[in-house]
């Protein structure tokens, strides 16, 4: 029996939250950021000017910001899943400290490591 802290399971959405909640702090990294910042954000704008147009995207940055969110959770969770698909069932203590390790590391992606420094 595994204790409930390390289910894998409430582990995987407790990180797929907090990726999501982390998206908060993007619109202030400042400079180019990180080459996953500018996969999320840049790839974000890039959505919504194409369903709609380049000044849309450019003079509504909440729906940008959504659309970063939910990418920012998908770039996030389908490595994740891949993750807690494989290790929930017979290592469930090894999946979740796999699945805390690709938080941190994600997380780290996101605003430190890999720094962009050619601009987007």
């Amino acid at each position: 029996m595994v204790p409930s802290a390390l289910n894998p399971t409430k582990t995987f959405w407790a990180s797929c939250a907090f990726v999501i909640i982390t998206t908060l702090a993007l619109p202030f990294v400042a400079g180019y950021g990180t080459s996953l910042f500018q996969a999320v954000v840049g790839g974000a704008w890039s959505v919504v000017a194409t369903f709609t147009s380049d000044t849309f995207a450019d003079r509504h940055k909440l729906v940008v910001w959504f659309i970063a969110a939910a990418l920012n959770v998908l770039l996030f969770a389908i490595p994740a899943a891949a993750f807690l698909l494989t290790t929930r069932g017979r290592w469930p203590v090894a999946g979740t400290l796999l699945l805390a390790a690709w938080l941190l590391f994600y997380i780290a992606s996101l605003f430190m490591l890999f720094p962009a420094t050619d601009g987007p």
